[in-house]
Formats: structure tokens, sequence, C-alpha cells
């Protein structure tokens, strides 16, 4: 029995895949190479960023890398009120809580952010814990995916993790748990479905499949 969701954010629970690529593009101007659709986005990203950024042809290590990562959330904290949260995002939340079903967070964004992020969206008092980077540079949460489940005191075999990337699959790996993949996120379909994960194209899937 499913007793606990662990959240992906970026892609996930906020779309802001739009937005991410309008940053972006503004970096790929400036080192004069050629700008992505969203459709290009969602079949190249994925984690690290820093080597995301190296197959673009942008800064990857250094202090180039350090800057663009520093001007990138910059821009990204000054306009993310221009994303909204996924359809029906709310309701799975509550849902989901009114089930008895505990809920957490676990982001490869910087703590401090992660936090503003789910207050502003007034999300914050569905989460036991909201678990973020100690900096900016989204290397990934591999590191905290075993801390992320001993803090939220649940079995893995009790859990579920629901992302958006190729990444949320292998963090779920290390967990031990079930994972859904959200097909309209930061990853396209057709990668996804490499994974021998759920793919859902709503969240509030999420509350059917842990009913069962």
């Amino acid at each position: 029995m499913v007793r606990h969701v662990i959240w992906d954010w970026n892609g996930t629970l906020i779309d802001d895949v739009g937005l991410c690529v309008k940053i972006l593009n503004e970096e790929l101007r400036n080192y004069q190479i050629e700008e992505i659709s969203i459709n290009q986005y969602r079949q190249k990203f994925f984690f690290p960023v820093a080597s995301f950024y190296k197959q673009l042809g942008l800064p990857y290590s250094g202090c180039k890398y350090d800057a663009l990562a520093l001007r990138f959330i910059s821009e990204y904290r000054k306009r993310f009120t221009e994303c909204q949260l996924h359809e029906r995002a709310i309701k799975t939340l509550e849902r989901l809580n009114s089930q008895g079903i505990s809920q957490s967070i676990l982001s490869a964004g910087k703590q401090s952010d992660l936090e503003g992020f789910v207050k502003h969206f007034s999300v914050d008092s569905f989460f036991s814990f909201v678990d973020g980077a100690e900096d900016i540079e989204a290397r990934g949460k591999n590191e905290r995916a075993q801390e992320h489940l001993s803090e939220i005191g649940v079995f893995a075999e009790d859990a579920v993790l629901v992302g958006d990337t190729c990444h949320d699959w292998e963090v779920a790996q290390i967990i031990g748990c079930k994972s859904f993949l959200f097909t309209l996120g930061h990853v396209d379909t057709s990668r996804l479905k490499k994974f021998e994960s759920t793919l859902i194209t709503s969240l509030s899937e999420v509350c059917n499949w842990v009913s069962n």
C-alpha cells in the first residue's frame, strides 16, 4: 500500500518548461548559438545540467559556467511568477492529503529557492518535507535520495516518486521505490518510454494508481 508520494518540483508540479527555454535561448543568443524550440529542448534536456550545456555548446565548467548558472537562476527568480502549477496539481495534492497519504518534494533546485517557490504557490502545507540542494548548479538528486527516504520515515516499498525526467527514474531506482513519469514536463514522451516506469499524462492519475 502506498503511504507516501515523493514529488519532483520543476516540470512536474510547476509548469516551467516554457520559461526555462526562454531564459536558455537568451543565453544561447549571448554566445551566438542557434536557439532551440520547446520540442527540441524536451528531446535533449538531461541532468547534470552542466553536461546538457556542454552538449549545446555553452560553458559547462569553471568561472564561465558559474556565471551562466547564476544568470539563469537570477532570471528565473525574477520571472517564475509567469509560471503556473500544472493542471490538477492542487486537486491531486488535496485528494492525496484527504486519503491520508503523506507527501514530500525532492528537487535539484536550491533549498531556499524551492521553499520560496512552494510557498508562493500556496502548496507548502501539503508537504511534510521540502528537500532542495545546497547550491544552484542542479547537479541532480542522487546523493540525497536515500537521506530523503530516511527523513520522511517511510519504507521504499510504501513510497512512489513522481517526476518528469530520466533522472527522476534513476532516483527512484536508488530509493528502491516505484516511479511515475509525467509526460508534460522537461522530457518528451519518446525518451521516457525507454524506462520501466508508469507514464502519466495527468497528475490526477497518481491518485488512481495509489488507491489501487
